[in-house]
């Protein structure tokens, strides 16, 4: 094991996680300090659930922040995402969302979009 690397009920936390090839982007956070994303998956989904043992939605996206996103080159936290700034947080939350939970462009219904469709009174 590696000296950066920690096991916590199996799931191992730190060391190097990113695969070569792996779609990463960084961003500059508001308070300066430089963040890199990288594209989550189910494990890293899994690894929030534990973290936020009481089921809050809120708390399983900061979970998942922190298991996706190194800040000025360190792995973080769940509790350091909680210390942030809210700025940082809001910048981190809209970029893990962005990339995490993509959803196709929602479709005008016809009959909002086609003014033929609405009735004549």
């Amino acid at each position: 094991m590696k000296a950066d690397e920690t096991i916590v009920n199996g799931v191992r936390i730190g060391g190097a996680e990113t695969k070569v090839g792996e779609d990463i982007r960084t961003i500059e956070l508001p308070s300066g300090a430089r963040a890199e994303v990288r594209k989550g998956y189910g494990r890293d989904l899994m690894r929030a659930q534990r973290a936020a043992a009481n089921g809050d939605a809120s708390a399983v996206v900061f979970a998942l922040i922190a298991e996706v996103t190194r800040v000025d080159g360190h792995k973080i936290v769940y509790e350091d995402v909680l210390e942030m700034d809210l700025a940082d947080v809001m910048a981190l939350q809209a970029e893990v969302i962005d990339e995490n939970f993509d959803r196709p462009p929602q479709r005008a219904s016809q009959a909002s979009s086609n003014p033929d469709s609405q009735s004549e009174h």
